[in-house]
């Protein structure tokens, strides 16, 4: 499985929860997705994609904010 075939895959199991194609939060997730198979793989980001669903996202989300605010704010060594 590459890639794309992942990201087909797992966006399709977002979207089963309501995620809609187009809309701000898909743009967002298709990132984190993204970032999600090229920290784990392919593999097993569908993997963890199908066993834990609604979870699949949050640690990525709070990851990026993290980096955001790094980003913006370099003297709070956070």
């Amino acid at each position: 499985m590459n890639k794309f075939q992942a990201m087909a895959q797992i966006m399709e199991i977002l979207c089963e929860d309501g995620l809609q194609p187009g809309t701000q939060e898909y743009k967002v997730a298709r990132k984190l997705v993204s970032n999600k198979i090229d920290n784990l793989g392919p593999k097993a980001a569908l993997e963890q994609a199908t066993r834990s669903k609604g979870k699949f996202l949050e640690q990525d989300s709070a990851e990026n904010i993290l980096e955001d605010l790094r980003e913006k704010f370099p003297h709070l060594n956070i």
